[in-house]
């Protein structure tokens, strides 16, 4: 969440002797470096030395004494590094001086900075010398820049331009999807983006639109019928940022354990715990205020995240009567809205099913843990739409040539069972694991993200990846937007994803995902079906699990039906709910309109 800059690339564990040795050799440098003759170098070692004072006062009870020395480099580093003729390198002190003043809370002088800098970074994106390239490689760079502007308009008043600058700035982004999707509308107008919540179409639909900048944490609330965005009180991300931090290190832990097979379960045990401390960060309870007055009938809530917020599961901040679904902008749903909207009555009178289940069984070598429930989730998917003729693919025939040729026959629904991987470092190394039917070592056997991308995927309305960390978008800080598997499905213009967040248990996932299909095929809309499977799974006894098993599993075969019976008896004594705790059903997300 940080500000992408010097500062921000800094080594703040550095010590004391670190830094003063730093601020030594950068005193030393300005003894070769004139500001007559070397202006740039000059410049650039006032900034770094500004750096040096900044991370001398982190973690400091003394802190403002460097801090203000910091504050007063910078405008020395200014003196040569003007924006006429150094204007990136000039945007780079003021991005350094703009962190230090709102450390210090020093907000008015900030803000004042802030817009200078803005009138720079505006220049250079609109000069008649830089390519479309350059200028693309400006905005990410100065991607924070973009977002302060966001907190400019705010602060003005001009909650509708806010808006439409924050949708600008994701869709710069998206862009590859939306090129995809034949869209190349950046810019949406407020009318525009309330055609999600159109009163006539979508009356009891609400948008809840999270922006972040390096200064602020903004919620826009677009309701039906309404002039402008309604916006909950910013607040600086710091306790956010840090919160991201402790999740991370808990999860990362929590994996590690699960992989070695030790006992690390502080992360799950302290879902509640972090999911509680998240509804406070970005305050829901401002939120359900403004969208549960008296007099409104919202249900459903779209829910559009910015970055970091991409990655954890923020419906289930929320009270369960209400209905979500998640879009990476509004622009997006449009688009799928606009291409899908003949479409999703087939999804329900004439569904074609493509089940691929994968356990893990060829490769367990490789450190896959066998899935013993995917044949039994797969199984019993299959069962409830035996009349359709589902194509069922199952472990060593589930190889990618076949997946793919696959997919490509025209089903409208692909349902996935088995695993799945995120690779944070490196997006497009996130897949679908498959069994490995290649003699070639050097070959990957998965789906990998750019190859989901290169399929023709027209005409499929829903896909559900019944795997681990599916929709996980990284444990890196994310500067805009994210790239995972769920990207690349919407890329193809699929209207719906089903997905996950972490590594889910594979019990309570194949329960879920087999009730689910049967709402969907009862008629539901995927999103309605994937709220009201996760509440029954969270309110689901013994008792009901029993009858639940003699609904679904009679047909299975009799050796799958002795493995569950085995499980419910390991749970019989349990006289509660049995999935009740968030782990097991708040990971499950669904993406698309």
């Amino acid at each position: 969440m940080a500000f992408s800059s010097a500062i921000a690339r800094q080594n703040p564990a550095l010590n004391q002797r670190g830094y003063e040795g730093k601020l030594a050799s950068y005193r030393e440098g300005l003894k070769y470096c004139q500001q007559n003759t070397h202006p740039e170098g000059w410049g650039m070692l006032h900034q770094e030395i500004g750096n040096a004072h900044y991370f001398q006062g982190v973690g400091k009870v003394n802190y403002r004494q460097y801090w203000l020395k910091a504050e007063a480099e910078y405008p020395q580093a200014l003196i040569t590094l003007t924006k006429e003729a150094f204007p990136e390198l000039h945007l780079k002190v003021l991005r350094d001086l703009i962190s230090v003043l709102f450390a210090l809370v020093k907000d008015k002088e900030a803000k004042q900075w802030r817009r200078q800098a803005l009138e720079v970074f505006a220049q250079l994106l609109n000069s008649p010398d830089k390519s479309s390239s350059q200028k693309r490689k400006l905005e990410a760079e100065f991607s924070g820049f973009s977002q302060m502007r966001v907190d400019t308009l705010i602060d003005d008043g001009d909650f509708v331009s806010a808006l439409e600058a924050a949708e600008r700035n994701k869709n710069f982004y998206l862009t590859w999807i939306l090129d995809a999707l034949k869209e190349h509308i950046l810019s949406p107008s407020y009318s525009d983006i309330q055609g999600l919540v159109n009163p006539e179409t979508s009356p009891n639909t609400a948008i809840i639109y999270w922006h972040i900048s390096p200064f602020a944490l903004t919620t826009f609330i677009i309701k039906p019928g309404t002039d402008k965005p309604i916006i909950i009180p910013t607040q600086k991300p710091d306790k956010l940022t840090a919160w991201i931090k402790n999740w991370d290190e808990q999860y990362k832990n929590y994996r590690k354990g699960k992989k070695q097979q030790l006992s690390s379960s502080a992360w799950r045990d302290n879902l509640p715990q972090l999911l509680a401390q998240l509804s406070d960060l970005i305050n829901i309870t401002a939120i359900l205020e403004s969208i549960q007055s008296p007099d409104s009938h919202l249900q459903n809530l779209i829910l559009i995240p910015h970055r970091d917020l991409h990655r954890f599961p923020l419906h289930a901040l929320f009270p369960d009567n209400f209905t979500t679904n998640y879009l990476p902008s509004a622009q997006i749903g449009l688009t799928l809205n606009s291409q899908s909207q003949n479409l999703h009555p087939n999804i329900i009178n004439s569904p074609k099913l493509l089940i691929v289940e994968y356990s893990g069984a060829d490769r367990e070598d490789e450190g896959l843990a066998r899935l013993t429930y995917a044949e039994i989730e797969s199984a019993t998917i299959a069962q409830l739409f035996e009349h359709t003729n589902p194509k069922h693919i199952s472990d060593n025939q589930a190889n990618k040539t076949t997946v793919k040729q696959a997919l490509a026959a025209g089903y409208n629904i692909f349902h996935f069972t088995g695993h799945g991987s995120y690779d944070s470092k490196h997006p497009k190394n996130s897949a679908l694991y498959l069994s490995d039917d290649s003699a070639d070592a050097k070959t990957n056997p998965d789906l990998t993200l750019p190859e989901i991308r290169n399929l023709n995927l027209s005409g499929y309305q829903l896909v559900s990846l019944s795997a681990c960390e599916t929709a996980i978008t990284g444990n890196e800080t994310i500067e805009s937007e994210y790239v995972g598997l769920v990207s690349a499905f919407l890329y193809q213009g699929v209207s719906y994803i089903v997905s996950t967040l972490w590594t889910v248990n594979e019990i309570s996932t194949s329960l879920l995902m087999i009730y689910f299909y049967r709402q969907i095929k009862a008629g539901k809309t995927p999103k309605i079906a994937l709220a009201e499977s996760t509440k029954w799974l969270r309110n689901l006894t013994y008792e009901k699990l029993e009858q639940f098993y003699q609904l679904s599993f009679s047909q299975l075969r009799k050796e799958d039906r002795i493995f569950l019976q085995v499980y419910l008896k390991s749970r019989e004594s349990n006289p509660g709910e049995l999935f009740e705790h968030p782990y097991y059903w708040a990971g499950f997300t669904i993406t698309g309109s």
